[in-house]
């Protein structure tokens, strides 16, 4: 025997490291939790361990291919996982892999999976294995959703306590505000602002609103309010203030802090629902199509007059029945099933054709489409029915479709229609039962001349073609030429492509062969195609989205509508060119190689807030937007075109990173609230107190959580406040209540005003609500004190008004003796005076002329007495409140001073005056004065020229030294300027006073009282009155009166 010995120690010791090393690397991945894989890709196979198995969700006896391996990732994740094994598997990456994505076993649960691993390259390059780890973070992902889910609650919170913050020093008026706040006061996030700039901004119609806010806030220590401010680009925006002050030991005021919130859109919102609401109500009950809501189980529960009619039942009769046992007993089935899929949620709609039968007995054919409508937790509420009555089209469609069938049949039958015509009357020598169908004749007009046996040829060109081809030998090509022919009993169009060809004989033309094929349906097809272009030209130009389309892999642009080219900043010159010219800046972003891929690989790609930067009016700038490339293919099935859906979403996405980035302010406002403050859920369990909370009541969270705060509410508040919460919570109303809580440090009760307010999602739904509770102890004991002072404060004004109208009834009583008594005596002198003028003017001599001058006296006294009194009445009383047009007052007038205006050659420009409340016979004395001191003062050898225009200005606009007596947001501005002779300005304040007068008597008539009764008629009505002037360069007096 021969045998050898060799020391394989160092081999034995070698291996058992190995499997000692093994062991250590596989209890360290199962103390990890994870699973390890490998894959030989080679022979396409993959090896899992244990745990590998379980995270996956398979079976231990699984054995899977690599390539199998895709159908238990979930759909949505399998072309990224794709991807990130593909590039794992390419050199250049190195060979990392990672990736996260869900899993769906064989157990059918969903997991989150993250795998890491790495491959393995010969030297050539080429992957030969490709191995790594698994390890389930299902549990981490939930867990990270649920804090997703508390953010954005927290980020609604915040909103619903307001988007900008302020806090006002009241001892200096400084004001410290965040930019959100300058922004929704103003339009701008400016700071340094003081705190006027803001008042100014609030809407002239709602300071009143503002300023019984404050006048309320100074009583009770808190200001809520909501009124429009104007912005500094004059748009105009609903804001909510909600503030408080803060005192100091002694109770003075110190300051004042609190939020504001942009309302714009929940008031926008509000009137946009009312609107939408009646459009509906109106279309359901006047639209012709057939409209009903039912139940899940089919039961009608309301139907329009259409559906009525459409089913011979009467609105009662339908919502006694169901919509699926009015159904036709063969289309009953499929209707049921179509149905209940659509009210257990496994479909949002349906469309269907079916049958009804009617009442009676008659069935309707119609397309029926049905949607499920679904309340918040997407639990089917109704089932909204249209019906469409398509009886007739139905019927149509079937005549229609045996109609093909007779012309298929024929156009087997006769692929080619021939006809020899001889001679030259062109009889017919022999035509194929192709051709006799074409004419639709049959074999009788062999041997008649062509135009005896199809005389609707008469006026057609095909006679004259004929004569043509006979004459002069040359053949006619026709192509899809119409023709008008007697077929089937009535004359019809149709359309030929044809050959005329001259038959010779011994070189002589005897007659001409008529080749022809029918080609109406090609036309009407082809017209039809042209039609559907136009169609889809119009649908995108007026679509309401922006829409384009990019043809070739070069991507030229074409059918961009005004929308798409609005997001691009460009105009139409852009279409026809290839997109990357067109539109340069996308050159670098990844649209380009998007669509690319799309038109390369026919699969639509979508995105949502996708990022873009663009130049629009000369300004690059980044937009988001939600976009689809859809390929479009041709007949054969390739792509030739993509067509390009975008929605402009940046506002969207700007909106939403401002909530996030306000969340931290709002954690941080609510600590800093001096108030006690907390948050509850819809179902009214507390979930949060700020540390002033604590503080005050020397409880912890554990112990008043949920309803705990009942514990330290006064024995004799809790009923009510538990009433006016339980309230607020079940009508989502504001929460306010006026309680005692007591206080942890001493167990002395103190009062305080609780407030909540509900914060809700986008579709109205509440979230949470924010409350705060202000102490106020020391206002509830200064209440009584108020009350006392305020009731004796009305008790004085009440005296004083009837002191004041006792003096006005006095003042109407003095004027009107004092009228009579002193009109009655110079009536006297003026009738005696004509007298002594009329029966003794030889006695009286010279004594005339003194007799003159005492009657122009009596007579200018007279005119001063009456005008006295005009002021007086007007000063102490006005007429009933009327609207008055101020052109049929202006028309008036006119009539009154014709005499004037003929005498002096006047001529008076008016405008269109507006229509004002007032007293018209007050406005009547203004413009009869204004008009009047026109006239009146003209320069010597110059017609009268007067203008009245008018314009409608803001209060902003009134000049500094006009002073309405009433405050509005807009003015009349009435101007009446003349060319006469002027006056010095500074004399501006005084004619408007009574008595004054620029002239003597003798140069101009006139009391000085005409201008102060304009100045009171003008105040009377709320408004002002001034003038401008120059010397010789004429007069122009302004009337502002207020629009009301």
């Amino acid at each position: 025997m021969i045998g050898a010995m060799q020391d394989i120690s160092e081999r034995v010791a070698l291996q058992q490291a190995r499997e000692e090393s093994d062991d250590r690397l596989r209890f360290a991945l199962q103390s990890a939790q994870l699973g390890t894989w490998d894959v030989d890709l080679i022979r396409g196979l993959v090896n899992w361990d244990e745990r590998c198995k379980q995270i996956f969700g398979l079976a231990k006896s699984s054995t899977i291919s690599y390539d199998d391996t895709l159908r238990y990732i979930h759909v949505d994740d399998q072309r990224r996982v794709q991807d990130s094994a593909k590039w794992s598997l390419n050199p250049q990456s190195g060979g990392h892999y990672q990736c996260t994505y869900r899993m769906i076993g064989d157990d059918g649960k969903l997991r989150w999976v993250r795998s890491m691993g790495q491959t393995y390259f010969t030297e050539s390059g080429q992957p030969y294995r490709f191995s790594g780890v698994a390890q389930d973070i299902t549990e981490e992902v939930l867990a990270r959703e649920k804090s997703d889910l508390s953010e954005q609650q927290s980020q609604l919170a915040l909103e619903g306590s307001g988007s900008g913050s302020f806090l006002i020093d009241l001892s200096t008026d400084a004001i410290l505000y965040s930019p959100a706040f300058a922004r929704i006061l103003t339009g701008e996030t400016t700071l340094g602002l003081t705190r006027d700039v803001f008042i100014n901004n609030v809407h002239p119609e709602d300071r009143p609103i503002r300023e019984k806010a404050y006048e309320t806030g100074a009583k009770d220590g808190t200001i809520s309010y909501e009124v429009r401010f104007v912005w500094n680009d004059q748009s105009i925006h609903w804001v909510k203030i909600l503030g408080q002050y803060i005192f100091d030991m002694s109770g003075k005021a110190i300051s004042f802090s609190g939020i504001a919130l942009d309302i714009t859109e929940q008031k926008e919102k509000a009137r946009a629902l009312k609107e939408a609401e009646e459009r509906f109500s109106i279309a359901f009950a006047n639209t012709s199509v057939g409209m009903a809501f039912a139940d899940p189980q089919a039961n009608f529960s309301a139907v329009n007059e259409a559906y009525t009619q459409l089913l011979g039942y009467s609105a009662e009769e339908l919502c006694a029945l169901n919509s699926i046992e009015l159904t036709h007993s063969d289309d009953r089935a499929n209707n049921l099933k179509l149905y209940e899929e659509v009210a257990q949620g496994k479909r949002p709609f349906f469309n269907l054709v079916k049958r009804y039968v009617r009442k009676d007995g008659l069935f309707r054919w119609v397309q029926m489409n049905v949607t499920r409508l679904a309340d918040a937790q997407d639990e089917s509420q109704s089932m909204v029915i249209i019906a469409y009555d398509i009886t007739e089209g139905v019927e149509a469609e079937a005549k229609l479709r045996a109609s093909e069938e007779r012309f298929r049949n024929m156009v087997t039958q006769a692929p080619v229609a021939i006809g020899v015509l001889n001679g030259r009357n062109m009889t017919v020598e022999t035509a194929n039962t192709s051709m006799l169908e074409i004419w639709g004749k049959d074999a009788s007009i062999v041997g008649l001349p062509l135009i005896e046996a199809l005389p609707e040829l008469q006026g057609q060109a095909f006679i004259e073609l004929l004569e043509g081809v006979y004459t002069t030998g040359i053949a006619h090509y026709g192509f899809e030429m119409q023709a008008q022919l007697h077929r089937k009993g009535h004359l019809e169009e149709a359309y030929f492509n044809f050959v005329y060809a001259p038959i010779r004989d011994d070189g002589n033309i005897t007659g001409v062969i008529v080749i022809a094929t029918e080609v109406s349906v090609q036309v009407k097809a082809k017209k039809a195609l042209q039609e559907s272009e136009q169609r889809f030209r119009t649908l995108i130009l007026e679509a309401p989205v922006a829409i384009s389309l990019f043809t070739g892999r070069d991507m030229v642009v074409e059918l961009p509508n005004e929308k798409m080219l609005k997001f691009w900043g460009k105009d139409k010159t852009a279409e026809g060119k290839p997109l990357r010219e067109a539109v340069p800046e996308l050159v670098g972003q990844p649209f380009l190689q998007i669509l690319d891929t799309v038109f390369t690989t026919g699969i639509e790609h979508s995105e949502q807030e996708a990022p873009a930067s663009l130049f629009v009016d000369g300004t690059l700038k980044t937009y988001y937007f939600n976009f689809t490339y859809k390929p479009l293919r041709n007949a054969e099935g390739e792509v030739y075109a993509v067509l390009d859906m975008a929605t402009d979403v940046t506002e969207q996405v700007t909106a939403r990173r401002a909530i996030e980035e306000s969340e931290l302010r709002f954690r941080t406002l609510m600590e800093a609230m001096s108030p006690m403050a907390w948050t509850n859920t819809p179902e009214g369990d507390v979930n949060f107190y700020n540390q002033q909370w604590y503080d005050y009541t020397g409880s912890d969270f554990e112990q008043t959580k949920d309803w705990g705060w009942q514990e330290v509410v006064h024995p004799d508040d809790l009923p009510h406040t538990l009433a006016a919460y339980v309230r607020a919570l079940a009508d989502g109303t504001i929460f306010v209540v006026e309680n005692r809580y007591r206080r942890g440090s001493d167990g002395m009760y103190r009062w305080h005003l609780n407030r909540a307010v509900p914060v809700r999602d986008e579709t109205g739904k509440i979230t949470i609500w924010v409350g705060t509770a202000t102490d106020i102890h020391e206002q509830k004991q200064l209440e009584a004190d108020l009350e006392q002072q305020i009731q004796a404060r009305t008790e004085q004004l009440v005296a004083s008004n009837q002191d004041l109208r006792r003096s006005n009834d006095n003042l109407e009583k003095f004027a009107y003796i004092a009228s009579h008594d002193l009109q009655e005596p110079l009536r006297k002198i003026q009738s005696f005076g004509d007298i002594l003028k009329t029966q003794h003017t030889e006695q009286l001599g010279a004594g005339v002329d003194y007799l003159d001058r005492m009657q122009a006296a009596a007579s200018r006294m007279s005119l001063l007495i009456r005008d006295l009194l005009t002021f007086s009445r007007i000063s102490t009383r006005q007429e009933r409140v009327t609207p008055v047009a101020l052109n049929n007052v202006l028309t008036d007038v006119l009539d009154d001073l014709e005499m004037t205006i003929r005498q002096t050659e006047a001529k008076i420009e008016i405008d269109t005056l507006p229509t004002v409340l007032g007293d018209k016979s007050q406005m009547r004395q203004l413009f009869q004065n204004l008009l009047s001191n026109a006239l009146k003062f003209q320069q010597a050898g110059v017609s009268p020229l007067i203008r009245i225009l008018v314009e409608t200005i803001t209060a902003n606009r009134l000049p500094e030294s006009v002073k309405p007596t009433q405050s509005a947001a807009r003015y009349h501005q009435i101007s009446i300027s003349d060319n006469g002779i002027g006056f010095d300005a500074k004399y501006v304040d005084r004619i408007f006073q009574v008595f004054q007068r620029l002239h003597s008597r003798n140069e101009y008539a006139g009391t000085g009282i005409g201008l102060a009764i304009c100045e009171k008629v003008a105040a009377n009505h709320g408004g002002a009155i001034t003038a401008i002037s120059q010397p010789g360069q004429g007069a122009s007096f302004i009337i502002y009166l207020p629009v009301e």
